[in-house]
């Protein structure tokens, strides 16, 4: 037995190359979330620069610190206790199986590395079953609701309609108050209302039961057309569909516009379809009769400003009174311009100033036409927007309408995204481009360390495996693939690296002493089973309260603590198993490429286990001649 200091000693320096690498290696898988841009940058940008610092803070702990504590406070006593016997006793059982179960997976590496790769090849399946999104809802203690009246409705029409809703919504368990804003967006048809729900620890349905509650009560007021949504978790408070078309020809826009719009509505798991673009609106067409108002001596610009200030209204002058200044508007009484047929009898100046009725010049026409003229990129577009049924995701939305346009829309229409779906396409981009990313600094970081290009790949099989085990807890806890558990699988490289870390460079450190490549890897594995699964073990545990959600807005991250803790049981098991195996096969092909290497690939199978014990217990130098 050595003395405490010693042991702190002699145990840091043979851990200082697996923590420095496992250190670096963290630190190069959190640098491309730097890089990240939109709403997906400005969430993890701070998330990969507190990490990252953390990392490299704990990489100086483990080294200094740590041994410094553990040679003070570490004391071999002269009793255990009986927990510390107890979890010894089965550390040393657990050991013992692994090192049998090793020995005999070094035996058949093929099979290993080819159930490996069976296993990883389902990760594709598992990829292609898993829904997609850009967050997962969540309970924010709120919802929107928004109401639109039919165009041409006033502030008074919208405001009695919005109260029969506010009494729907006040009669709703869970509700503690609500606002309402009339006009919402511009337009008196147009209103907004907010419900404030009771906390989360005192009630028992979450926002989207509640939504459930009362949408169908919404659609049984008549006169509005109003639909409840439950914001995300960032985001603005648009629908989260937000699907653009553009076509350059109006007409063949509107026409588009209708049959996408239908065939959206038969889509199960969109509700509340509509667009911004209502053709609805009613308009007066006036038509001058050019020969006619030039034989009257009539002027066009006259005809103009006659309907703009006597309809539409014209500010001639301002006057104060008590301090306040007014202005003061000409314009016709509202029940002398309240249908066109009263545009019949306005009149305007002729030749020789005489009073001329405008229907003597004029034809005016009804008919209805846009609210308004919206573009997207400078063309005229139209964005059908939608909200989602529980269940449905963004990803299944998106798919559902890409294939409807291309199916009903006219030729020449083109499709954009917008808003939160707009999001969850570049920000799935930008994460498989930083996964991609943090794959090549680690390699780098390794080839370096270890001087090496074989062995950044022996430790980069850990990250397939992790990949799988991270989709599989997706799917089994029908999760879905988003923001949360894409960062997720993204931590899982650094993770799940260190393991193979500690392996192979043990493994490395004992062929340098002379040991075959067989003999080096089992004995790495057994020394270096309890730090790998105590660390594993941890970090689980620390994933644990995020994949439970317990607490006011917790939900949405659960994907999140669903891959870490997936990736962390799968790679942490197999890689036990598959990294040996791939190490002593390569370390068979190099030797067998160059010499240089002492002792043969089965100088363990051809000595008894005791003798195996006597051979390791020489030298390097007397182990290396007996092998040869």
């Amino acid at each position: 037995k050595k003395d405490p200091t010693t042991a702190a000693i002699d145990g840091t320096r043979e851990i200082t190359t697996a923590v420095i690498a496992t250190t670096i290696s963290l630190i190069a898988v959190f640098s491309p979330l730097l890089f990240l841009t939109g709403a997906t940058g400005r969430l993890f940008n701070e998330f990969g620069v507190a990490v990252g610092g953390a990392v490299l803070v704990s990489g100086v702990v483990a080294l200094t610190l740590t041994p410094m504590l553990s040679a003070r406070i570490l004391r071999a006593t002269a009793r255990e206790s009986r927990f510390s016997h107890t979890i010894g006793a089965a550390l040393d059982g657990v050991t013992a199986r692994y090192g049998r179960t090793l020995e005999r997976a070094l035996r058949r590496p093929f099979l290993v590395i080819g159930g490996g790769a069976a296993l990883t090849a389902s990760a594709v399946l598992l990829f292609m079953s898993l829904k997609r999104e850009f967050v997962p809802a969540d309970d924010r203690g709120f919802f929107f609701t928004f109401v639109i009246a039919p165009e041409g409705a006033t502030a008074a029409y919208t405001d009695d309609y919005v109260r029969q809703l506010e009494a729907i919504v006040h009669r709703t368990e869970g509700v503690r108050s609500s606002f309402t804003v009339i006009g919402f967006g511009g337009p008196p048809n147009s209103a907004f209302l907010g419900t404030i729900l009771d906390d989360w620890d005192v009630r028992d349905a979450s926002a989207q039961d509640i939504i459930g509650q009362v949408q169908p009560q919404f659609f049984g007021v008549p006169g509005v057309f109003a639909f409840a949504t439950n914001p995300p978790a960032f985001g603005g408070f648009e629908a989260p569909v937000q699907f653009v078309v553009q076509h350059r020809d109006f007409e063949t826009l509107v026409k588009g516009m209708d049959t996408l719009v239908a065939r959206a509505s038969t889509i199960p798991g969109l509700m509340n379809v509509d667009t911004d673009l209502r053709v609805t609106r009613p308009e007066l067409i006036v038509t001058l009769d050019r020969d006619r108002a030039e034989d009257l001596g009539v002027p066009a610009r006259d005809v103009a400003t006659t309907l703009q200030t006597l309809l539409g209204g014209r500010d001639v002058t301002r006057f104060t009174s008590d301090n306040k200044l007014y202005d003061v508007i000409l314009r016709l009484s509202p029940e002398e311009r309240a249908t066109p047929s009263d545009i019949a009898g306005l009149q305007v100046r002729g030749r020789n100033g005489t009073l001329v009725n405008l229907d003597a010049v004029t034809r005016v026409d009804e008919r209805i036409g846009p609210r308004q003229l919206n573009h997207f990129n400078r063309v005229r577009a139209f964005t059908l927007s939608a909200s989602l049924a529980p269940g449905f995701t963004l990803g299944e939305a998106l798919d559902s309408l890409n294939t409807a346009a291309a199916e009903v829309l006219p030729a020449g229409s083109t499709v954009e995204l917008a808003g939160q779906s707009r999001e969850f396409r570049e920000s799935g981009n930008a994460l498989y481009f930083a996964f991609a990313l943090s794959l090549i600094f680690v390699f780098m970081v390794l080839a370096a360390q270890f001087e090496s290009l074989v062995h950044p790949l022996t430790v980069l099989l850990a990250v397939p495996l992790a990949v799988t085990g991270a989709l599989a807890a997706l799917w089994l806890t029908g999760s879905t693939l988003n923001v949360y558990s894409q960062i997720g699988m993204i931590l899982l490289i650094g993770l799940v690296c260190k393991n193979s870390i500690l392996l192979v460079t043990y493994a490395n450190d004992l062929r340098g002493r002379g040991r075959d490549e067989l003999s080096a890897m089992r004995e790495a594995g057994r020394i270096r089973l309890r730090p790998i699964l105590m660390t594993s073990v941890s970090a689980i545990f620390g994933a644990l309260p995020i994949a439970l959600g317990l607490g006011a807005g917790a939900g949405s991250r659960r994907p999140l603590g669903y891959a870490i803790i997936g990736g962390l049981i799968v790679s942490t098991i197999l890689t036990l198993y598959l990294v040996p195996a791939v190490f002593v096969l390569f370390e068979r092909m190099r030797r067998r490429s160059g010499p240089g290497v002492a002792a043969p690939p089965d100088a363990y199978e051809s000595t008894g286990r005791s003798e195996y014990q006597t051979i390791a217990a020489r030298s390097p130098a007397s182990v290396s001649m007996e092998a040869s």
